[in-house]
C-alpha cells in the first residue's frame, strides 16, 4: 500500500503524514507548492497528476471542484480514495456545500472505491482568535452563542488512516464531529482555564464581523459562516460518535486540543 496525501501543508495532511511515518507505511507527499521531497501537484487544473498517482493506491483527496475530472481520468488504478468534504453538504445551499458536494457526486459516480469524510468545524478555527486573545484579552462573535461540535484535526486524520488502511466504508459518507456540542462562549472559557488567563466574550455585528474576517474568506463565503452561526445559536447541534466507531479510540474533546496547542496561542507549555 503506498498512499497519495494532497494538500500537503493542511493540518489534517500533516496530521496523517506523521501517523502514516509512526505506522511505517510507505507514501508521497503532494503540493501545489512543494517543499523538497514532495511532487508538485495543482488538484485545481490537474498538472502534475501523472508524476503524483504513479505507483500510488490509496489517495487522501482535498475538494477541489475544477481538477476533478482530470483526477478521475488519471486515477484509474487507484484502489480506495478517501475525500476529505464538509458537513456543510448536509445542510445544502451556498457555495461552501456546493462546492465539496460537486466532488463527492463525480467521484461516488465514477466506479473509484471511494470513502467521503465530512468534518464539522475544526478545533484549529479557534486559533484565529489567538491575536486578539494575546492582545487584548478578548474574542468577539456576531453570534457568541452559536453551537459547533469542533473536531480535533488529527482525529479526521486517524479516521483516514483507518479507512484507508483497511480498505472499509466503501461509497459511504462519514460525517465527523467532536464528541460535545460547544457554544463559542463555551469554547473561549475553556481556552480562559487552559491558558490560565482571563479572556471576555463581546458581540460584534455582522457588519463588523465580516470586515475584521481573515483575509482569506472572501465576503460572501463569510456570509454563509455568519448565517450558519446564526442558525446554530437556535437549533441542536449534531454530534455523531463516528471517530471512535472508526478508530477504536474516543474522540478528542476541545480542551484537550485546547491543552495540545497552548504554545499557538502564546501560553507556556505546561
Amino acid at each position: 500500500m503506498t498512499v497519495l496525501v494532497t494538500g500537503a501543508h493542511g493540518r489534517i495532511a500533516r496530521s496523517l503524514i506523521s501517523r502514516l511515518t509512526s505506522a511505517g507505511t510507505p507514501f508521497r507527499v503532494a503540493s501545489s507548492r512543494p517543499e523538497p521531497g514532495e511532487v508538485r501537484l495543482d488538484l485545481r487544473t490537474g498538472e502534475g497528476l501523472a508524476e503524483a498517482l504513479d505507483g500510488v493506491d490509496r489517495v487522501l483527496l482535498y475538494t477541489q471542484p475544477g481538477g476533478i475530472e482530470a483526477f478521475l481520468q488519471a486515477a484509474h488504478g487507484v484502489r480506495h480514495v478517501v475525500q476529505v468534504s464538509s458537513s456543510a453538504v448536509l445542510y445544502g445551499g451556498g457555495s461552501i456545500a456546493a462546492r465539496h458536494k460537486a466532488v463527492e457526486d463525480a467521484l461516488l459516480s465514477s466506479g473509484l472505491p471511494v470513502t467521503v469524510l465530512r468534518p464539522g468545524a475544526f478545533a484549529a478555527n479557534s486559533l484565529r482568535w489567538a491575536e486578539s486573545i494575546r492582545a487584548r484579552s478578548t474574542v468577539e462573535f456576531a453570534y457568541p452563542d452559536a453551537r459547533h461540535a469542533p473536531i480535533d484535526e488529527d482525529d479526521i486524520a486517524a479516521v483516514a488512516q483507518a479507512v484507508l488502511g483497511a480498505g472499509s466504508h466503501l461509497g459511504e459518507a462519514l460525517t465527523l464531529t467532536g464528541p460535545e456540542a460547544l457554544s463559542y462562549r463555551q469554547q473561549v472559557a475553556i481556552l480562559a482555564e487552559v491558558l490560565d488567563r482571563p479572556i471576555t466574550v463581546g458581540t460584534i455585528s455582522r457588519q463588523q464581523a465580516t470586515e475584521r474576517r481573515p483575509a482569506f474568506i472572501p465576503a460572501e463565503v463569510m456570509a454563509e459562516l455568519l448565517d450558519t452561526d446564526a442558525r446554530r445559536a437556535d437549533e441542536p447541534t449534531l454530534v455523531t460518535d463516528t471517530v471512535p466507531a472508526v478508530t477504536g479510540a474516543p474522540a478528542r474533546d476541545f480542551r484537550r486540543w485546547a491543552a495540545d496547542h497552548r504554545a499557538e496561542f502564546g501560553a507556556p507549555q505546561g
